[in-house]
């Protein structure tokens, strides 16, 4: 069991979670382009993604974006369980999109300094919709896991 906190002013951005496996080859159920996606992280857990969260990024001057690698060890959790957590004020630049938020970085920010703090996926073409804490933005967060490797393999 967890509970993440901003790292800048400490304020609770979740209540405590406990940790499932992160498994990110699943399918989504089948469903209507008009209907919300599925939570990817069930209500009251959390895991961690130990790749590289994979950012969309506008290239400026042009109306194109760009796929960077961001963060290894983000904290994936449901959107419900989110507190003093608010949309970044400034949708234009941080990728909203016809229905909801696409994956460009941080649009969620703690309510009480403003820091961004995560990255949320809603909008009509996400097969899945799924919150992203980002390691150095939140405290509580376990190391994110790692390989031993035996010299010579």
């Amino acid at each position: 069991m967890g509970m993440f906190t901003c790292s800048r002013c400490g304020t609770a951005v979740t209540p405590e979670l406990a940790e499932i496996g992160y498994r990110p080859a699943r399918r989504p159920p089948p469903r209507e382009l008009d209907e919300d996606a599925p939570q990817l992280i069930p209500r009251g857990r959390f895991a961690i993604d130990p790749d590289p969260f994979r950012v969309m990024v506008p290239v400026p001057g042009i109306d194109q974006l760009v796929v960077d690698e961001g963060p290894r060890g983000t904290i994936l959790v449901n959107v419900d369980d989110l507190i003093a957590v608010e949309p970044h004020p400034n949708r234009e630049d941080m990728g909203f999109g016809c229905c909801g938020w696409l994956p460009h970085g941080p649009n969620l920010i703690c309510a009480a300094c403003g820091q961004g703090v995560a990255a949320e996926a809603n909008d009509c073409g996400m097969p899945w919709h799924w919150v992203r804490l980002f390691p150095d933005a939140v405290l509580g967060a376990p190391p994110a896991p790692y390989t031993v490797r035996r010299r010579g393999e």
